[in-house]
């Protein structure tokens, strides 16, 4: 079970390096410190953009996720852990074909870590699909 600080990693702004491309990822705390708040834009090579709200409900002692981006996604996703990792992951299968999907971050420092995104038709076997490494911008 994740605790209300187990993201706190997050916050920062962060240069996001990825097979082929650049992205710069700003993560807030805002609303009272209660909701996390990421921007996410990649600027090569070509321009694109996202966002994502993320909420430890306390009734349910769990962290949830809203994510939208430029492509029209919609995403809901719960936050868990694997292999020990913090992770967002969607309940139920999403897009078409319907695949769970799920961000995993992994190596956790203060000025770096890594992040991967994965699906799975089934929940058992999952693919790695994209992979970013993070590292913290001084100001």
């Amino acid at each position: 079970m994740l605790g209300r600080d187990a993201f706190d990693f997050w916050i920062g702004t962060w240069d996001c390096h990825f097979d082929g491309g650049h992205a710069v990822n700003r993560v807030s705390r805002e609303l009272g410190g209660r909701v996390i708040v990421e921007r996410f834009e990649i600027d090569a090579p070509e321009p694109w953009s996202g966002r994502s709200v993320s909420v430890f409900h306390e009734p349910s002692q769990r962290w949830q996720q809203t994510w939208v981006d430029q492509d029209g996604s919609y995403w809901h996703f719960l936050g868990g852990l694997v292999d020990g990792s913090p992770s967002f992951g969607t309940p139920t299968p999403v897009d078409d074909p319907p695949l769970l999907k799920r961000m995993v971050f992994t190596d956790l420092a203060d000025d770096a870590f890594h992040w991967r995104w994965e699906s799975s038709a089934d929940g058992a076997a999952w693919q790695v699909t994209w992979e970013i490494d993070y590292t913290r911008r001084m100001p």
